[in-house]
């Protein structure tokens, strides 16, 4: 029996889904940073968490969380590297997913997505020798396919709703760690020529709290910590509890948000607009729009999700 498996790897998380419901009912996603870095010997690393690609040595997920350096995956030459393929064997592991006789699904930067690019991102992936402690690990008789991202936002959304959207104009926002990413959709096809990029993820936000909280009290806190003034408005670090009004620096990084997300679906006639993405939980109350933008239920995992029906159903 064919197994499916839709993969996210995000600049800033790497997310997977394969069909599973947790206890309440909600779709099961395994979701760690994407975080890899070479292995060395003694780093002080599990041995049994190395995987090797073509040669060069890996920690990957959650075997080096908490741990520096990371390869950094904001870069052209991270999708298909070898870098990326470890991530992509860590979180296959992650899930004890089997992949003889099955299928995985995986988003592609939309502005990088193609099928001749999609094709030789397969190809180049079964060519590759993976090894985890010295034992293959084997994608020949895995079927692979490649979407745009942002596309799992769009059939998570169509999935959850009656609505027929293979008959409208859709504008796809999501928000990630990293980047602001836009695309269309148009009578259920993907519309390659009106993508556009924006490096304005939820990161950015958190470097400006880390920014404010720096000039109030002469320390860096880090991404992890400013993630906390985002729900509690204070931290606690050493013994101390610290406090920061952050709603201003909020509202000036929704209005950036907000004004790339107007032109685009100004400069289109849109019957409908569909966010996801991490950054959603953030900027749902304070963001305002022109045009009404509708969520899709788990945001920050919808793509994920999406790409594994995109499997069932699709393809």
């Amino acid at each position: 029996m064919t197994r499916f498996l839709g993969i996210d790897i995000g600049f800033g998380y790497t997310k997977a889904h394969f069909g599973i419901q947790d206890a309440d009912g909600n779709d099961s996603v395994v979701s760690f940073r994407t975080v890899v870095t070479n292995a060395i010997e003694a780093g002080g690393f599990s041995p049994h968490s190395c995987i090797e690609v073509d040669g060069n040595k890996f920690y990957a997920g959650p075997d080096v969380s908490g741990e520096d350096p990371y390869y950094d995956p904001r870069n052209s030459e991270f999708l298909g590297s070898a870098h990326w393929t470890a991530l992509l064997v860590a979180v296959i592991r992650a899930c004890n997913f089997n992949t003889y006789d099955s299928t995985i699904v995986l988003g592609i930067p939309a502005a990088q997505f193609s099928k001749k690019k999609s094709a030789e991102l397969i190809h180049a992936l079964k060519q590759k020798c993976i090894t985890i402690n010295g034992t293959r690990f084997d994608l020949d008789s895995t079927d692979i396919y490649f979407v745009p991202q942002g596309f799992g936002i769009y059939l998570k959304y169509v999935s959850d709703n009656s609505t027929n959207f293979k008959s409208l104009r859709v504008a796809v926002v999501d928000i990630g760690f990293h980047t602001l990413d836009l695309i269309t959709m148009n009578n259920g096809k993907f519309v390659n020529t009106h993508v556009k990029t924006y490096p304005l993820g939820i990161s950015v936000l958190l470097d400006d709290i880390d920014n404010e909280f720096n000039r109030k009290y002469l320390r860096p806190i880090g991404r992890d910590r400013a993630m906390s003034f985002l729900g509690n408005r204070e931290v606690q670090w050493s013994g101390e509890v610290f406090e920061l009004d952050i709603d201003e620096i909020t509202k000036n990084y929704s209005a950036r948000v907000a004004a790339l997300i107007n032109n685009y679906m100004e400069g289109q006639v849109m019957d409908i607009g569909i966010a996801g993405g991490g950054g959603v939980h953030v900027l749902r109350k304070v963001m305002k729009l022109k045009k009404k933008l509708y969520t899709v239920a788990s945001p920050e995992n919808a793509n994920a999700i999406g790409y594994w029906i995109y499997g069932t159903q699709y393809k």
